[in-house]
């Protein structure tokens, strides 16, 4: 068995195997960031020293948005947050433990810039595990760096991570599954691997992962079971372990949705919200099949909104149009459960309307390119400053004497690298870029190949788990999304540009014992 880690200085080996190659190219990698540095992770062991270069690095990337952007970016969400957990009422129809993140930021700190800057750190580090995890099954650690530093700087990725919002835990959560289920396979390599105790750490901590993922947003649960059952075919030996850590994550997100958070006073998420797509479902049915319709069906519809309104409304790529014109009597229970009834009958009788609605929704899970901007098919890119008016919450009562109102005011640390950022995002918004830097379905296709190809090169089919929380993330936001928002599918894009180094990893098999 080759050494984990070989001494750089050392002269090559004359016939050095394929395990020490990696090692040796990761080491000469140090060693120029070194001498660029000064040196200044000299005292840091040798195999840690890559891994804590990509980790400063990538933070010091997102310093510069967060800096550029202080305190953090924000949306309508972020306030809607605010306003939650400082004049109340607690809903869980965001994320509950997002919320208690945003408490703790505020009382603790008397501002939001520390959750963001939280954010970048726990990015930073995940990329940094991820040298660690990848070098392990083969992939040099200088690519994986590269790509962690391409990651961090592009203008999407990079000011996302320091957005107030509950889809950058989500997204960490999920990104973290990569380099964890990396890591496990190459486990998989050593003789009697079953009985590493470290594969019960990281299935435990897959098991965490797969719980931030459930916790953080509200179809969290579909995407881990579509990622579950790619995950329990490709990894056999461990299939029983890996399902009691997923059944367990499950189990106690049902237990908090449904038991603890009603006893300390969280509300339930109304109705109306949480079936809105199931409305948006039935405008695009009446629509496109209005003769289908009995007069029952649509004088439920009538309560709701005019049938013209319903009709002239009706959107596949985006719910919000049908949602907002809706009365405010839709949102009462006994109107809405008629209009769920509805929505059932129609999928029973015309099921193809129902998923041509949900496939033309779900468009910026698989679909490359926009749709037409006509329709809001455009992809929804994120806001580069707080609106003053808090996107009209700044008037509501627990909103306008609340005292952390000033927490949500941009104010860059430096007006220089502000001008900078904004130059960046605005590039970043060149049409011809969209579906490059903005869209995921083509980095969830290039992650599929890269996997594929990586696995069928190392003859090890258990390398395709790389790519299941990817194929949870595409297929659970196909199934249920309202409408083309960047930040549904943020994380395909942060794992695929890390994915990359895949595709030029030669056939040399992960060293079984490196660290």
């Amino acid at each position: 068995m080759h050494d984990a880690t070989p001494r750089v200085e050392a002269p090559p080996d004359p016939g050095p195997g394929p395990a020490q190659s990696t090692q040796a190219a990761d080491g000469n990698g140090v060693q120029r960031l070194l001498r660029r540095a000064g040196r200044p992770l000299g005292r840091v062991p040798e195999r840690w020293r890559l891994p804590l270069a990509t980790f400063l690095a990538c933070q010091a990337i997102f310093l510069f948005w967060w800096a550029a952007f202080f305190p953090a970016l924000m949306s309508y969400d972020s306030a809607a947050y605010v306003l939650q957990v400082t004049a109340g009422p607690w809903v869980n129809n965001y994320s509950v433990l997002y919320d208690v993140l945003v408490w703790l930021s505020l009382h603790v700190t008397g501002g939001l810039a520390a959750l963001a800057l939280a954010q970048t750190v726990a990015m930073s580090a995940s990329f940094g595990y991820t040298v660690v995890a990848f070098r392990r099954i083969g992939v040099p650690g200088r690519w994986t760096a590269v790509a962690a530093v391409i990651a961090a700087a592009l203008p999407p990725t990079g000011t996302f991570v320091i957005f107030v919002w509950k889809d950058v835990g989500f997204v960490i959560c999920l990104y973290l599954v990569v380099p964890t289920v990396a890591h496990l396979v190459s486990l998989r390599e050593s003789p009697d691997w079953r009985r590493d105790r470290r594969v019960n750490r990281l299935i435990a901590a897959l098991g965490l992962e797969l719980l931030g993922v459930m916790l953080f947003r509200l179809n969290g649960f579909l995407i881990v079971a579509i990622a579950a059952v790619v995950l329990l075919i490709v990894l056999p030996g461990i299939r029983l372990r890996l399902t009691a850590a997923i059944v367990a994550a499950a189990c106690v997100t049902f237990l908090l949705t449904f038991f603890v958070y009603p006893a300390v006073g969280i509300q339930k998420t109304p109705a109306w919200e949480a079936y809105s797509i199931q409305y948006a479902d039935i405008g695009v049915a009446y629509y496109d099949r209005p003769s289908s319709f009995t007069t029952a069906d649509l004088q439920i519809m009538a309560k709701a909104a005019p049938l013209a309104t319903w009709r002239d409304t009706a959107n596949c790529y985006d719910s919000d149009t049908t949602t907002r014109i809706l009365d405010p009597s839709a949102r009462s229970q006994p109107l809405s459960g008629q209009l769920n009834a509805l929505w059932l009958r129609i999928l029973k009788r015309s099921p193809d309307l129902v998923l041509g609605a949900r496939i033309c929704r779900g468009s910026i899970a698989w679909s490359i390119f926009a749709g037409p901007a006509t329709m809001n098919a455009g992809t929804i890119t994120d806001p580069t400053s707080i609106d003053p008016s808090l996107w009209g919450l700044a008037y509501r009562p627990g909103m306008r004497d609340n005292p952390y109102r000033d927490a949500m005011r941009t104010r860059p640390l430096s007006a220089t690298l502000n001008k900078a950022a904004l130059f960046l995002r605005s590039a970043s918004n060149t049409p011809q870029l969209d579906w490059l830097l903005w869209r995921a379905p083509f980095w969830c296709y290039l992650s599929y190949l890269a996997v594929w190809l990586f696995a069928r090169r190392r003859r090890n089919w258990g390398l395709l788990a790389l790519g299941a929380i990817v194929a949870g993330q595409q297929l659970g936001t196909l199934v249920d999304v309202p409408n083309q928002l960047f930040r549904y599918m943020a994380g395909p894009i942060i794992i695929g540009i890390m994915l990359v180094p895949l595709l030029f990893a030669g056939k040399r098999p992960a060293p079984p014992g490196a660290s």
